[in-house]
């Protein structure tokens, strides 16, 4: 998942609120949140917070539609603890919606982007990352997931998209300048065909959970989808997670994050160095009181660990009037952190025997897979 800024750099955006006001996006509001019958913790945070169509999606499942969720992963590192929240969350409204969930695994992204050497690369840490997502419970019947380079249907769609694509209609969506790599603009149509894949070949109307800095990608394919005749794709939109350290989560910075991979060792290492919002000693903050809106251990705890908004509300109430330490809320993390992925690759290693029945193509096993 990933935004585009001037050049080929990547970035992340935090302009929450330029989404609704200048590009049209709605927010998730109460009436469309009563349609699920137990609201996971992420809508009723507003952590996905706008949408586009998602109304109409709704109302199309109400009617008795089939319906498809679409949401991809590029493959060019081990995943994080980021990454995971994501794809339950998609799990979840697989089982609220009963509905098909299509998983691009964007090996041609990664390497045109220059993220892995190789498409050999792309295509060891694809697999890896299949494992993390079936481990998660997905349906078997309704779960298709496919590497990019591997699937003929992504080619000859994309080439379909990209005849309603200019150049100058991708740079300027994307703010794209002097890009001599025509892999990076051909990727747009890419993309949009991983998007509209299940409508184009099933009739499926589709839902795309993304983060704010993919509603270009957005808006381009549901352009192109009105030229192809087909059902505009629906999108919700979530914030940012920030890393440990305050920053992005990012391979490149492995502190920033708790990876799949991360031994009990490195996971308590990594929380105990994170930004939190106490004061300068324990005296201070028995009688001052922490600020859990600055503070990474609780964004952590409330959108990863915690499943009820009252719990959230006890802890944030007990951070403020200095009952919690910062010290106590990192070792409630880092307990939650070794447990669930200690549970999580307990599941990866028996998702290799299933993992054919996931994929829309052959696959193979790589040399070197390692599962800790």
């Amino acid at each position: 998942m990933f935004g585009i800024a001037s050049g080929d750099v990547l970035i992340k955006k935090t302009d929450y609120t330029r989404l609704i006001e200048e590009f049209g996006a709605k927010p998730i509001r109460d009436e469309l949140i009563k349609y699920f019958k137990k609201p996971h913790i992420f809508i009723l945070l507003r952590h996905f917070y706008a949408h586009r169509d998602l109304d109409i999606y709704l109302k199309r499942h109400k009617d008795g539609e089939d319906v498809a969720i679409v949401t991809g992963r590029g493959p060019s590192n081990y995943m994080h603890i980021g990454h995971l929240a994501l794809f339950k969350f998609v799990k979840w409204l697989q089982d609220e919606l009963n509905a098909y969930v299509y998983i691009p695994l964007s090996d041609d992204e990664k390497y045109v982007f220059g993220k892995v050497p190789t498409l050999n690369d792309a295509y060891a840490y694809a697999i890896d990352n299949a494992l993390d997502i079936i481990a998660l419970g997905f349906s078997e019947k309704k779960t298709k997931l496919f590497i990019s380079t591997k699937t003929s249907e992504i080619y000859e769609l994309s080439v379909r998209v990209s005849r309603y694509l200019t150049y100058n209609t991708v740079r300027a969506t994307f703010g794209l300048e002097d890009i001599t790599n025509v892999g990076i603009l051909f990727y747009a149509a890419v993309q949009a065909a991983h998007i509209l894949l299940p409508t184009v070949l099933k009739g499926l109307p589709v839902l795309v959970p993304i983060g704010i800095d993919q509603d270009p990608y957005m808006r381009l394919t549901r352009d192109v989808a009105e030229e192809l005749k087909v059902i505009k794709p629906a999108a919700i939109y979530s914030r940012y997670v920030r890393g440990l350290t305050g920053e992005p989560m990012s391979a490149s910075k492995p502190e920033t994050s708790v990876f799949t991979v991360d031994s009990p060792a490195e996971i308590k290492k990594k929380v105990w160095n994170a930004l939190t919002g106490g004061q300068p000693t324990v005296k201070e903050q028995r009688k001052l009181g922490g600020n859990p809106d600055k503070c990474v251990v609780y964004e952590w705890l409330k959108l990863f660990v915690y499943n009820d908004l009252k719990k959230i509300e006890e802890h944030y109430r007990s951070c403020k009037a200095g009952e919690l330490i910062c010290g106590e809320c990192k070792r409630i993390l880092i307990d939650a952190l070794i447990k669930m992925l200690d549970e999580h690759r307990r599941r990866k290693r028996e998702a290799i025997k299933r993992i054919d029945k996931y994929f829309i193509h052959e696959v193979s096993i790589p040399d070197g897979l390692h599962i800790p």
